[in-house]
């Protein structure tokens, strides 16, 4: 109210959407740059050739994981701003609904029932929040922010945190089963900035796939010294230090794997070795390819193949 006085002192509509929009996250930019087949949202469907590519809106704020005084992050505020709510982040949360009985689940429901889908020689699902990863931005579940404040006595907010109900991963509880059950053959996605992939029981394939720089590294389960993911301890939810949190065991590339200390990586997660992906529709074979960026003149090197 304070602030809505100072900017928009006759309460014009317009006014008060246009602030809103200024100072919040949003797609604008996005909206402008691309035409999506319906503009009302970011889901979609489309043919190309033999594959139908069915692209979902799975992505949620990226906040910081640390637990410092002065982070405003995932699983928690900073300490400077418990008495402001205005100053808030709220947590990591989504940007459009996605589980079971929303909008665009039901999308999702009818479109892998439609003949384009069912006719397709492959069928491959993309978004952007890993269902499976070694990397860090898997954790925690992709849910939406269960907020907890802790008050004194005196009614002094001690401290404002968020968990995130593993139970309650909207990709793994209710996605997942409908992608499985229709027969998508690849799901691939991003955002944890390397490169590893995943085979569940049915066959279904994950590849998670990032361009060079700013990897967040990688997290495998190990019993040496590797690192393990920024997580909070003491909380109600347990978080996953190392390896999928989500069950599924990493694909050691089929090619020519990375190794470290002597054995095969089932991942590359570099700030110089770019990696990309092609799927060859004529024989349906995945190629997962990095390349150097620090000798430009070297070429590319075949490490992983599989086919669909």
């Amino acid at each position: 109210s304070v602030v809505a006085a100072q900017v928009n002192p006759n309460n014009d509509p317009v006014q008060r959407d246009r602030w809103i929009d200024d100072h919040s996250f949003n797609t604008d930019t996005f909206d402008e740059l691309f035409s999506l087949p319906d503009p009302t949202h970011h889901y979609y469907a489309i043919t190309i050739g033999d594959l139908r590519l069915v692209v979902l809106e799975a992505t949620n704020i990226w906040r910081s994981p640390s637990l410092e005084p002065k982070t405003r992050g995932r699983y928690r505020e900073r300490d400077e701003d418990l008495d402001d709510p205005s100053q808030w982040g709220y947590g990591q949360h989504l940007f459009e609904a996605i589980a079971q009985g929303s909008p665009q689940y039901t999308w999702l429901q009818a479109e892998l029932t439609s003949p384009a889908f069912r006719q397709a020689r492959y069928k491959v699902v993309m978004f952007h929040h890993p269902p499976h990863s070694l990397g860090d931005n898997v954790v925690p579940a992709y849910t939406d922010p269960v907020q907890s404040i802790d008050i004194a006595a005196n009614g002094q907010i001690q401290s404002v945190r968020y968990e995130y109900p593993r139970d309650d991963d909207y990709l793994i509880r209710d996605v997942m089963p409908l992608l499985e059950s229709a027969g998508v053959q690849l799901v691939f996605y991003g955002h944890s900035h390397l490169w590893n992939r995943f085979d569940s029981p049915s066959g279904m394939h994950f590849l998670e796939s990032s361009n060079v720089g700013n990897t967040y590294g990688a997290f495998p389960d190990s019993t040496g010294p590797h690192k393990r993911r920024p997580i909070p301890i003491g909380f109600d939810q347990d978080y996953a230090a190392t390896g999928d949190p989500n069950g599924l065991t990493p694909v050691i590339p089929t090619v020519a794997p990375l190794s470290a200390d002597g054995q095969p990586q089932p991942y590359i997660a570099s700030d110089r070795l770019t990696v990309f992906s092609i799927l060859d529709t004529a024989n349906g074979t995945v190629s997962s390819y990095y390349f150097d960026t620090a000798t430009p003149t070297a070429p590319a090197v075949l490490f992983d193949q599989f086919t669909l």
